[in-house]
């Protein structure tokens, strides 16, 4: 074989390989996004059943690591509250397809090296245990969150199984789609990595854009329930009264998806620098003396001519009831409430003690909804 006949045997070699590398990265990137689009819509069934998931607790993460000034800031760059909300939970949708073809990418790398089939023990280590540990690590604070009313502790436990389950499917979708589209039994009954790309990948992006469907659906369901169509309701204007109706109340959230929480799962932990650290079912507070009292609130954020700010009636019992059948210890100082939706603030223990702090179950003559109350006191 002549010099020049050897070049272009070499040069042929090589293209046909670049060609199959190609070829197996294609396939790794489509199989990796409709497995990222089946993860995605898991998460989308799972938020509407209440259950917590990173399209929204990424949120509530990773904002307590911006200051105020540059929160605010971003906010009002972006156009308001409601719009930075949208804004990261799109990122979060983007950023999870991105990153699910990129693996799929580097999982047809790994593949194209190594023909024989993947072991399931590997591809769940790699794509379902990994993602788990580091999803529980880093969100662990937030990952308490629910939008049922399920303790925290118990929270945490169903927010990392439905994450676990997301990640699962998008595992076993990414290993049958790259399969599907780059394997097939040659004549001795062997695999070999000759994709027949057009047909398959046609197939494959069909199923994609039907789960794709079926995520949309979903989401518009998501977005009718959630908070994006306002930045707040305030209450201001001629229409102002003495006692602001229930369903006028101004109202800010943080949350994407505001809690309806079952009275049924709802309870009261009261625990940290107390003696009796006690669970109270909402049942139990029954048993109070209760009274009624005329109180203002006012959101944080409001300011002259706003109408961040409300008046009701409320009927509960004194806090300090509680806190008294606690008997907090003598280094005890503030009492920090937690919500369901990861929501917490304190107050100085003083405060808490004062007869007219009230734990309310009543608005207005209603049954207040129970995300407005605390479901967990722990003192600092």
């Amino acid at each position: 074989m002549s010099q020049f006949d050897s070049l272009v045997a070499l040069t042929f070699i090589r293209s046909a390989f670049i060609v199959t590398k190609t070829k197996a990265i294609f396939a790794g990137l489509l199989a990796g996004l409709v497995a990222g689009i089946v993860m995605i819509a898991g998460m989308f069934l799972l938020a509407m059943l209440g259950v917590a998931t990173p399209l929204v607790i990424i949120g509530d993460r990773l904002s307590v690591f911006i200051p105020p000034g540059p929160f605010l800031s971003i906010m009002g760059k972006v156009g308001g509250y409601n719009h930075l909300k949208q804004l990261g939970v799109g990122s979060t949708i983007a950023g999870q397809l991105i990153i699910g073809a990129f693996a799929g990418a580097m999982f047809a790398l790994f593949s194209r090296r190594n023909p024989a089939p993947a072991s399931a023990v590997w591809t769940i280590s790699i794509f379902v245990l990994l993602p788990t540990v580091a999803f529980a690590v880093a969100l662990w604070p937030v990952l308490g969150t629910s939008y049922v009313g399920v303790p925290i502790d118990a929270a945490r436990l169903v927010t990392l199984v439905g994450f676990a389950v997301c990640v699962f499917a998008f595992e076993r979708t990414l290993v049958a789609g790259f399969h599907f589209l780059t394997r097939r039994r040659s004549g001795d009954g062997d695999y070999e990595f000759s994709p027949a790309i057009g047909r398959r990948a046609f197939v494959l992006g069909a199923i994609g854009a039907a789960v794709t469907g079926g995520g949309i659906t979903l989401a518009r369901k998501l977005y009718r329930a959630a908070t994006f169509s306002y930045d707040g309701t305030q209450y201001k204007g001629r229409i102002v009264q003495p006692i602001t109706p229930n369903e006028l109340f101004y109202c800010v959230t943080k949350n994407v998806i505001d809690p309806r929480v079952d009275v049924d799962l709802w309870h009261l932990e009261v625990g940290g620098l107390v003696k009796n650290a006690t669970t109270w079912r909402f049942d139990d507070l029954s048993g109070f003396e209760t009274k009624e009292q005329e109180t203002t609130l006012m959101c944080i954020s409001n300011g002259l001519d706003a109408g961040l700010i409300s008046n009701a009636v409320w009927k509960g019992f004194p806090l300090r009831d509680l806190l008294d059948r606690a008997v907090p210890v003598s280094g005890a100082a503030r009492v920090r409430f937690r919500g369901v939706d990861n929501y917490a603030d304190t107050i100085p223990l003083e405060k808490a003690l004062e007869p007219t702090t009230l734990l309310a179950y009543e608005m207005n003559g209603a049954t207040a909804c129970p995300y407005r109350i605390g479901t967990a006191t722990r003192y600092a």
